[in-house]
């Protein structure tokens, strides 16, 4: 059948003998016309519209054959991996992550919280000064937007815990004016 010369007229659905056009479905070797393809209920690619007769994924209301699932940033299939969803779009976790701000800022890893207006993971949020490990529940201070211990910022000179103090007071006023 395939490579062979026929006539149009030769080429007609199985089902209800119309003549086909470009818009002929193949299914094992049978031609449809679209109609009656459309009644057989063999689902539609959501990506290359075309039919799925073989593994198949259901994600964002639509099928999509396996290799036409794909993050919408970097477009690698997920082949049975995670995906996550945003404004009925599909992205691998890096791009999601990166993409809507829930990776740690230094490793863009996962699993974080967000401290000084950035996403940390629990291996590297720590103290600028002396690298001590932090954690959500550490008291710490900003200093320009970067954590310090309470033991670094006690051995700051007086007047720049005056100044930093300001500055995080302007910082805080500005922010809820801005509200």
């Amino acid at each position: 059948m395939k490579g062979e010369p026929y006539h149009p007229y030769h080429f007609n659905c199985k089902n209800c003998g119309v003549e086909l056009n470009s818009d002929a479905r193949t299914i094992k070797e049978e031609l449809y016309c679209l109609r009656c393809h459309d009644k057989m209920g063999i689902p539609i690619c959501g990506a290359c519209h075309r039919p799925i007769e073989e593994r198949i994924v259901t994600a964002l209301g639509k099928n999509w054959h396996v290799e036409h699932f794909v993050c919408a940033k970097c477009e690698k299939p997920f082949l049975g991996h995670r995906h996550y969803e945003k404004k009925g779009l599909a992205y691998c976790e890096t791009h999601y992550h990166q993409l809507f701000g829930n990776l740690c800022f230094v490793c863009n890893q996962g699993d974080v919280f967000t401290a000084l207006n950035k996403a940390w993971c629990v291996e590297h949020f720590q103290c600028s000064w002396c690298d001590t490990k932090l954690n959500q529940k550490s008291k710490f201070y900003d200093v320009d937007l970067k954590p310090c211990c309470k033991n670094c910022y006690a051995k700051f000179p007086t007047e720049l815990k005056k100044r930093l103090k300001k500055q995080y007071t302007e910082r805080t006023i500005t922010t809820k004016s801005i509200l």
